[in-house]
Protein backbone atom coordinates (compact mmCIF):
# COMPACT_ATOMS: atom_id res chain seq x y z
CA UNK A 1 0.00 0.00 0.00
CA UNK A 2 1.66 3.57 -0.63
CA UNK A 3 1.71 6.12 1.80
CA UNK A 4 -1.24 8.43 -0.17
CA UNK A 5 -4.82 6.82 0.71
CA UNK A 6 -6.38 8.99 -1.69
CA UNK A 7 -5.47 11.34 -4.83
CA UNK A 8 -7.96 14.02 -5.23
CA UNK A 9 -6.58 15.34 -9.15
CA UNK A 10 -8.39 18.34 -10.15
CA UNK A 11 -7.73 19.76 -13.96
CA UNK A 12 -7.37 23.80 -14.28
CA UNK A 13 -7.79 25.57 -17.03
CA UNK A 14 -8.95 29.22 -17.25
CA UNK A 15 -10.54 29.16 -13.26
CA UNK A 16 -8.74 31.98 -11.67
CA UNK A 17 -11.59 33.21 -9.69
CA UNK A 18 -12.71 29.85 -8.76
CA UNK A 19 -9.53 28.01 -8.01
CA UNK A 20 -8.38 28.93 -4.49
CA UNK A 21 -12.02 27.94 -3.16
CA UNK A 22 -12.16 24.62 -4.33
CA UNK A 23 -8.48 23.65 -3.15
CA UNK A 24 -9.07 25.10 0.09
CA UNK A 25 -11.93 22.94 0.28
CA UNK A 26 -9.63 20.49 -0.54
CA UNK A 27 -6.67 21.35 2.06
CA UNK A 28 -9.71 21.65 5.05
CA UNK A 29 -10.49 17.78 4.80
CA UNK A 30 -10.29 16.32 8.05
CA UNK A 31 -9.31 12.58 6.65
CA UNK A 32 -7.39 10.32 9.50
CA UNK A 33 -3.62 10.54 9.00
CA UNK A 34 -3.75 13.13 6.68
CA UNK A 35 -3.07 10.41 3.86
CA UNK A 36 -4.16 12.35 0.60
CA UNK A 37 -3.02 14.61 -2.01
CA UNK A 38 -4.08 17.37 -4.16
CA UNK A 39 -2.67 16.89 -8.12
CA UNK A 40 -3.63 20.26 -9.82
CA UNK A 41 -3.15 19.76 -13.68
CA UNK A 42 -3.31 23.15 -15.42
CA UNK A 43 -3.90 22.11 -18.79
CA UNK A 44 -2.39 25.26 -20.56
CA UNK A 45 -4.59 27.98 -18.94
CA UNK A 46 -4.10 31.79 -20.55
CA UNK A 47 -5.03 33.82 -17.37
CA UNK A 48 -3.18 32.99 -13.81
CA UNK A 49 -4.36 29.96 -12.74
CA UNK A 50 -1.02 28.18 -13.20
CA UNK A 51 0.35 30.69 -11.04
CA UNK A 52 -2.04 30.16 -8.33
CA UNK A 53 -1.57 26.52 -8.72
CA UNK A 54 1.99 26.73 -8.47
CA UNK A 55 1.26 29.24 -5.34
CA UNK A 56 -0.88 26.94 -3.55
CA UNK A 57 1.75 24.18 -4.01
CA UNK A 58 4.68 26.53 -2.28
CA UNK A 59 2.12 26.52 0.64
CA UNK A 60 1.50 22.94 1.24
CA UNK A 61 3.25 20.19 0.46
CA UNK A 62 -0.01 18.20 -0.27
CA UNK A 63 -0.52 20.16 -3.28
CA UNK A 64 0.87 18.82 -6.37
CA UNK A 65 0.96 21.00 -9.71
CA UNK A 66 1.54 19.96 -13.41
CA UNK A 67 1.57 21.95 -16.31
CA UNK A 68 0.72 20.78 -19.82
CA UNK A 69 -0.48 21.87 -23.00
CA UNK A 70 -4.16 22.44 -23.61
CA UNK A 71 -5.91 18.79 -24.36
CA UNK A 72 -9.18 19.22 -22.98
CA UNK A 73 -10.89 18.05 -19.37
CA UNK A 74 -10.17 13.93 -20.61
CA UNK A 75 -6.76 14.86 -20.89
CA UNK A 76 -5.84 16.66 -17.60
CA UNK A 77 -8.10 14.01 -15.74
CA UNK A 78 -5.60 10.83 -17.30
CA UNK A 79 -2.86 12.69 -16.64
CA UNK A 80 -3.59 13.02 -12.88
CA UNK A 81 -4.49 9.42 -13.23
CA UNK A 82 -1.17 8.96 -14.66
CA UNK A 83 0.96 10.63 -11.75
CA UNK A 84 -1.24 9.77 -8.44
CA UNK A 85 0.24 8.14 -5.97
CA UNK A 86 -3.02 7.18 -4.08
CA UNK A 87 -4.24 4.03 -3.70
CA UNK A 88 -7.64 5.44 -4.45
CA UNK A 89 -8.31 8.72 -7.11
CA UNK A 90 -11.26 10.82 -7.01
CA UNK A 91 -11.87 13.44 -9.83
CA UNK A 92 -12.78 17.50 -8.60
CA UNK A 93 -13.68 20.46 -11.37
CA UNK A 94 -11.26 23.49 -10.48
CA UNK A 95 -14.85 25.23 -10.08
CA UNK A 96 -16.39 23.17 -7.68
CA UNK A 97 -15.54 22.02 -4.32
CA UNK A 98 -16.42 19.25 -1.93
CA UNK A 99 -17.73 18.91 1.51
CA UNK A 100 -15.10 19.49 4.68
CA UNK A 101 -15.61 15.72 5.56
CA UNK A 102 -15.57 14.29 2.17
CA UNK A 103 -12.19 12.34 2.55
CA UNK A 104 -13.40 11.36 6.02
CA UNK A 105 -17.01 9.56 5.25
CA UNK A 106 -14.80 8.14 2.27
CA UNK A 107 -12.30 6.64 4.08
CA UNK A 108 -14.51 4.71 6.60
CA UNK A 109 -16.11 3.59 3.12
CA UNK A 110 -13.19 1.94 2.25
CA UNK A 111 -12.28 0.77 6.15
CA UNK A 112 -16.13 -1.16 6.09
CA UNK A 113 -15.51 -2.19 2.25
CA UNK A 114 -11.80 -2.86 1.93
CA UNK A 115 -11.87 -4.80 -1.47
CA UNK A 116 -14.49 -2.49 -3.48
CA UNK A 117 -13.12 -0.72 -6.92
CA UNK A 118 -15.38 2.00 -6.83
CA UNK A 119 -17.83 3.96 -4.09
CA UNK A 120 -20.87 6.34 -5.57
CA UNK A 121 -21.51 8.96 -3.10
CA UNK A 122 -24.20 12.02 -3.91
CA UNK A 123 -23.80 15.73 -4.71
CA UNK A 124 -25.62 19.52 -4.60
CA UNK A 125 -25.72 21.62 -7.98
CA UNK A 126 -25.57 25.11 -7.64
CA UNK A 127 -26.88 27.27 -10.43
CA UNK A 128 -26.43 30.52 -8.28
CA UNK A 129 -29.96 30.67 -7.99
CA UNK A 130 -30.84 27.78 -5.95
CA UNK A 131 -29.04 23.95 -4.53
CA UNK A 132 -30.53 20.64 -5.19
CA UNK A 133 -29.88 17.12 -4.61
CA UNK A 134 -28.19 15.81 -8.03
CA UNK A 135 -28.25 11.99 -7.30
CA UNK A 136 -30.47 11.94 -3.84
CA UNK A 137 -30.58 8.49 -1.62
CA UNK A 138 -31.50 5.13 -3.97
CA UNK A 139 -32.45 1.70 -3.19
CA UNK A 140 -28.88 0.97 -3.35
CA UNK A 141 -27.79 3.29 -0.69
CA UNK A 142 -25.69 2.04 1.94
CA UNK A 143 -24.84 -1.80 -0.11
CA UNK A 144 -22.01 -2.92 -2.06
CA UNK A 145 -22.94 -4.72 -5.43
CA UNK A 146 -21.02 -5.95 -8.33
CA UNK A 147 -21.20 -3.44 -11.19
CA UNK A 148 -23.21 -5.28 -13.25
CA UNK A 149 -26.19 -5.34 -10.82
CA UNK A 150 -25.42 -1.39 -9.72
CA UNK A 151 -26.07 -0.28 -13.71
CA UNK A 152 -28.68 -2.92 -14.17
CA UNK A 153 -30.53 -1.24 -11.22
CA UNK A 154 -29.85 2.60 -11.91
CA UNK A 155 -30.69 1.68 -15.51
CA UNK A 156 -34.18 0.51 -14.46
CA UNK A 157 -34.98 3.20 -11.91
CA UNK A 158 -33.41 6.19 -14.06
CA UNK A 159 -31.37 7.00 -11.37
CA UNK A 160 -27.79 6.50 -12.69
CA UNK A 161 -25.47 9.25 -12.09
CA UNK A 162 -22.35 9.67 -14.59
CA UNK A 163 -20.88 12.53 -13.27
CA UNK A 164 -17.03 11.09 -12.84
CA UNK A 165 -17.06 13.69 -9.63
CA UNK A 166 -19.86 11.46 -7.77
CA UNK A 167 -17.04 8.51 -7.74
CA UNK A 168 -13.84 7.64 -5.84
CA UNK A 169 -11.82 4.67 -7.97
CA UNK A 170 -9.33 1.97 -6.81
CA UNK A 171 -6.29 3.18 -8.96
CA UNK A 172 -5.13 -0.17 -9.78
CA UNK A 173 -8.64 -1.20 -10.79
CA UNK A 174 -8.47 1.61 -13.20
CA UNK A 175 -4.83 0.50 -14.37
CA UNK A 176 -5.74 -2.93 -15.05
CA UNK A 177 -8.22 -2.50 -17.04
CA UNK A 178 -7.26 0.53 -18.96
CA UNK A 179 -9.55 2.57 -17.75
CA UNK A 180 -8.92 6.14 -19.02
CA UNK A 181 -11.31 8.93 -20.67
CA UNK A 182 -12.01 9.28 -24.45
CA UNK A 183 -10.23 12.25 -25.12
CA UNK A 184 -11.24 15.48 -27.65
CA UNK A 185 -14.97 14.84 -27.08
CA UNK A 186 -17.83 16.43 -24.67
CA UNK A 187 -19.81 14.35 -22.39
CA UNK A 188 -16.56 12.06 -21.26
CA UNK A 189 -18.63 10.93 -18.17
CA UNK A 190 -21.23 9.50 -20.10
CA UNK A 191 -19.30 6.69 -22.08
CA UNK A 192 -16.56 6.57 -19.07
CA UNK A 193 -18.64 5.68 -16.08
CA UNK A 194 -20.62 2.56 -17.57
CA UNK A 195 -17.77 1.38 -19.19
CA UNK A 196 -15.42 1.41 -15.69
CA UNK A 197 -18.50 0.15 -13.64
CA UNK A 198 -19.11 -2.63 -16.05
CA UNK A 199 -15.55 -3.69 -14.80
CA UNK A 200 -15.78 -3.56 -11.41
CA UNK A 201 -16.44 -6.45 -8.96
CA UNK A 202 -17.91 -4.33 -6.06
CA UNK A 203 -18.92 -0.85 -6.35
CA UNK A 204 -20.53 0.89 -2.95
CA UNK A 205 -22.73 3.09 -2.89
CA UNK A 206 -23.19 5.57 -0.18
CA UNK A 207 -25.81 8.72 0.47
CA UNK A 208 -23.82 11.05 2.09
CA UNK A 209 -23.72 14.72 0.09
CA UNK A 210 -20.22 14.89 -0.54
CA UNK A 211 -19.38 17.40 -3.82
CA UNK A 212 -20.77 20.59 -4.69
CA UNK A 213 -20.61 20.90 -8.19
CA UNK A 214 -21.36 24.82 -9.83
CA UNK A 215 -22.96 25.50 -12.66
CA UNK A 216 -21.65 28.67 -14.23
CA UNK A 217 -23.37 30.42 -17.28
CA UNK A 218 -19.94 30.94 -19.15
CA UNK A 219 -19.24 27.01 -18.89
CA UNK A 220 -18.95 24.33 -21.53
CA UNK A 221 -21.74 22.94 -20.97
CA UNK A 222 -24.08 26.17 -21.27
CA UNK A 223 -22.77 27.24 -23.87
CA UNK A 224 -25.06 28.39 -26.61
CA UNK A 225 -23.64 26.39 -29.52
CA UNK A 226 -24.54 22.77 -29.47
CA UNK A 227 -23.29 21.31 -32.72
CA UNK A 228 -20.49 19.84 -30.80
CA UNK A 229 -22.51 18.54 -27.64
CA UNK A 230 -24.81 16.85 -30.58
CA UNK A 231 -22.00 15.27 -32.51
CA UNK A 232 -19.77 14.47 -29.39
CA UNK A 233 -22.70 12.93 -27.44
CA UNK A 234 -24.24 11.30 -30.66
CA UNK A 235 -21.44 9.27 -30.70
CA UNK A 236 -20.71 8.25 -27.11
CA UNK A 237 -24.04 6.79 -26.96
CA UNK A 238 -23.22 4.88 -30.21
CA UNK A 239 -20.55 3.76 -28.63
CA UNK A 240 -22.84 2.65 -25.17
CA UNK A 241 -25.30 0.72 -27.59
CA UNK A 242 -22.38 -1.37 -28.83
CA UNK A 243 -21.43 -1.53 -25.44
CA UNK A 244 -25.06 -2.76 -24.34
CA UNK A 245 -24.87 -5.30 -26.86
CA UNK A 246 -22.12 -7.46 -25.18
CA UNK A 247 -23.83 -7.66 -21.94
CA UNK A 248 -26.49 -10.13 -20.71
CA UNK A 249 -30.12 -10.08 -21.90
CA UNK A 250 -31.29 -7.99 -19.35
CA UNK A 251 -28.90 -5.81 -18.93
CA UNK A 252 -28.56 -5.38 -22.75
CA UNK A 253 -32.24 -4.45 -22.77
CA UNK A 254 -32.04 -1.68 -19.86
CA UNK A 255 -28.50 -0.56 -20.76
CA UNK A 256 -30.23 0.49 -24.86
CA UNK A 257 -33.16 2.05 -23.31
CA UNK A 258 -30.86 4.44 -21.39
CA UNK A 259 -29.23 5.13 -24.33
CA UNK A 260 -32.60 5.72 -26.30
CA UNK A 261 -33.47 8.16 -23.17
CA UNK A 262 -30.14 10.25 -23.23
CA UNK A 263 -30.89 10.75 -27.42
CA UNK A 264 -34.77 11.82 -26.81
CA UNK A 265 -33.60 14.01 -24.20
CA UNK A 266 -30.52 15.59 -26.49
CA UNK A 267 -33.35 16.36 -29.02
CA UNK A 268 -35.18 18.01 -26.95
CA UNK A 269 -32.78 20.53 -25.08
CA UNK A 270 -30.92 21.07 -28.15
CA UNK A 271 -34.15 21.80 -30.60
CA UNK A 272 -33.00 19.80 -33.22
CA UNK A 273 -35.86 20.38 -35.24
CA UNK A 274 -33.52 23.35 -36.13
CA UNK A 275 -32.11 23.45 -39.77
CA UNK A 276 -28.64 24.12 -38.42
CA UNK A 277 -29.44 20.64 -36.13
CA UNK A 278 -31.73 18.84 -38.19
CA UNK A 279 -28.57 17.21 -40.60
CA UNK A 280 -27.93 15.20 -36.90
CA UNK A 281 -31.21 13.56 -36.42
CA UNK A 282 -30.69 9.78 -37.01
CA UNK A 283 -34.30 8.57 -36.77
CA UNK A 284 -33.25 4.88 -36.69
CA UNK A 285 -31.21 5.40 -33.88
CA UNK A 286 -34.63 5.84 -32.08
CA UNK A 287 -35.87 2.07 -32.82
CA UNK A 288 -34.82 -1.16 -31.11
CA UNK A 289 -34.53 0.60 -27.75
CA UNK A 290 -37.26 1.02 -25.18
CA UNK A 291 -38.12 -0.89 -22.56
CA UNK A 292 -41.09 0.86 -21.36
CA UNK A 293 -44.49 2.49 -23.03
CA UNK A 294 -43.38 5.47 -22.02
CA UNK A 295 -40.36 4.95 -24.22
CA UNK A 296 -42.05 3.31 -27.30
CA UNK A 297 -44.77 6.36 -27.02
CA UNK A 298 -41.72 9.06 -26.93
CA UNK A 299 -40.15 7.21 -30.12
CA UNK A 300 -43.40 7.21 -32.09
CA UNK A 301 -43.94 11.15 -31.48
CA UNK A 302 -40.40 11.73 -32.75
CA UNK A 303 -40.07 9.63 -35.45
CA UNK A 304 -43.19 11.94 -36.78
CA UNK A 305 -42.76 14.98 -35.85
CA UNK A 306 -39.65 16.60 -33.99
CA UNK A 307 -40.81 20.25 -33.61
CA UNK A 308 -44.30 18.25 -32.12
CA UNK A 309 -42.28 16.32 -29.91
CA UNK A 310 -40.67 18.93 -28.21
CA UNK A 311 -43.47 21.37 -27.89
CA UNK A 312 -45.23 18.27 -26.33
CA UNK A 313 -42.48 18.11 -23.69
CA UNK A 314 -42.56 21.97 -23.12
CA UNK A 315 -45.95 21.28 -22.09
CA UNK A 316 -45.85 18.14 -19.77
CA UNK A 317 -42.71 20.00 -18.20
CA UNK A 318 -45.15 22.77 -17.03
CA UNK A 319 -48.05 20.06 -15.58
CA UNK A 320 -48.07 19.45 -12.11
CA UNK A 321 -45.95 16.16 -10.87
CA UNK A 322 -49.01 14.59 -9.59
CA UNK A 323 -50.61 14.77 -13.01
Amino acid sequence: MSECRISVIVPVYNVEKYLIRCVESLLEQKGENGFWEIILIDDGSRDSSGQICDNLAEKSSKVRVFHKGNGGLSSARNKGISVATGDYVMFVDSDDYIECMAVNALEKTLKKYPMIDAIVFDGMEDNEKNCKVMRGKTSLSGHCVSGRDYLLEHYKNRTLSVEACLYLYKKDFLDKNNLRFREGILHEDVEFTPRAILAADQVAEISDTLYHYVVRGDSISTSQNKEKNIKDLFQTLEKLNVLAEQQDRELCLWMKNAVLNSYLNMIYETRMYQARYRKYIDKRFLFGKAATVYNRMRVLLCFLNVHLYCKINDISKKLPKSF
